[in-house]
Order: C-alpha cells, then sequence, then structure tokens
C-alpha cells in the first residue's frame, strides 16, 4: 500500500469519525443546533447584523430570523440599532445567552468526559489525546498557509 492510499484511509477514517463526534455532541446540546450555533458564533464575533450572522452560518437571512426572534424571546440575545446605519439591528448575547452558552459547553463535555472515562483505557486516552495534537497541529498549517 502506498503513502497515498494509507493516508487516504486514515484521513476518510478520521473524517467519519469527527462527523460522528460532532453529531452526537450535538445532540447533547440542550437546544436546537441552528440556535445553539448562532448563540456561539454570535458569543464570539458580538454585534453582528442578522444577515451578516446568516452569511457566516450559510443560511438564508429568513431563517436565520426565525432563529434570532427564538432566541430573543428566550432573553439569550438583544438587538440594538447600528450606531452608524440607523437602519440596520445589531445583535448581541446577553449575560442569560453567555449562561447558556458556557452550561451548552459544559454538558457536551461532560458527555465526552464520561465516554472517555467509561470507554479508554488510560493508554488509549494518552493515544487520544497524542491524536488530538496531531490534529490540531495539521489544523495550524492549513490555517497558516491558508490550504
Amino acid at each position: 500500500m502506498s503513502d497515498l492510499s494509507h493516508a487516504e484511509a486514515v484521513a476518510e477514517e478520521l473524517r467519519a469519525a469527527i462527523g460522528r463526534t460532532v453529531r452526537r455532541l450535538r445532540r447533547e446540546s440542550g437546544m436546537p443546533n441552528q440556535q445553539a450555533m448562532a448563540l456561539r458564533r454570535l458569543e464570539r464575533c458580538s454585534p453582528m447584523t442578522a444577515s451578516g450572522l446568516a452569511a457566516a452560518e450559510q443560511i438564508t437571512p429568513q431563517s436565520m430570523a426565525v432563529i434570532l426572534a427564538a432566541l430573543h424571546d428566550q432573553g439569550f440575545v438583544d438587538r440594538v440599532p447600528d450606531p452608524h446605519d440607523r437602519r440596520q439591528i445589531l445583535w448581541s448575547v446577553t449575560t442569560r445567552g453567555r449562561e447558556a452558552v458556557a452550561e451548552d459547553r459544559a454538558r457536551r463535555a461532560r458527555w465526552l468526559v464520561t465516554a472517555i472515562d467509561e470507554e479508554l483505557t488510560d493508554e488509549e486516552t494518552a493515544r487520544l489525546r497524542d491524536a488530538a495534537r496531531l490534529l490540531n497541529r495539521i489544523m495550524d498549517r492549513s490555517e497558516t498557509d491558508g490550504s
């Protein structure tokens, strides 16, 4: 087996495992996935317009409007007129929204910690840590050189 075909096999196995992990962690969330993703993005990038948030999340502005309305009704986000363009509305995360994001992260982390503790030996846990470091190294490279 050539190095390329071996690398391709590893890449496919890794892609599938990461996909399953992400989907499982999403199920642990205490809110609908699109709401959780929008709220996390606003936590990192606030304030944002609804159209900017929709573009960042790759959904339609109409869908984002529904998501933001639900988050606003729950007290997780707030809206204010843009001071530079009063026709625009800027959305930001409230204290309650930040708490919801923190709780959501903690819930997903608890699930993963429990799964690791219950399923893996100490040696396997160390290997998983090494794998995470290697994956981060690959991602650091790709973010640096734009590939």
